[in-house]
């Protein structure tokens, strides 16, 4: 899971910690993403674009979080809430889910 890097940090032991942590605050869950559990090694493009993948998606949070916090509550009610981040074109965008689900074909 976490491809051997350190034998202290360990998925479980990061969701351990994080749940002990914030009871009463926040909850929290672990997740494997789907690509190591594909299989194979992943390569410096893969590595590269998850990085970027991860700091647009922070720093999309980040400004939602600003942007919808009121009075110590976060108020996440519009359609961009739930969104959708992806390669459209060559750029990385978010879409709200609530579009992605007019344009899926479920069939």
């Amino acid at each position: 899971r976490n491809e051997r890097c350190n034998e202290n940090y360990t998925t479980d032991f990061i969701y351990n910690l994080y749940s002990e942590e914030g009871k009463g605050i926040f909850d929290c869950r672990k997740n494997v993403l789907g690509h190591m559990q594909q299989g194979g090694t992943p390569t410096p493009f893969d590595r590269n674009f998850g990085t970027k993948m991860g700091a647009k998606a922070v720093a999309w949070i980040t400004g939602k979080i600003k942007e919808c916090s009121r009075h110590g509550r976060i108020f996440a009610n519009t359609a961009d809430s739930a969104c959708l981040l992806g390669m459209r074109k060559r750029s990385l965008v978010f879409q709200p889910i609530t579009e992605l689900k007019e344009q899926t074909d479920f069939e």
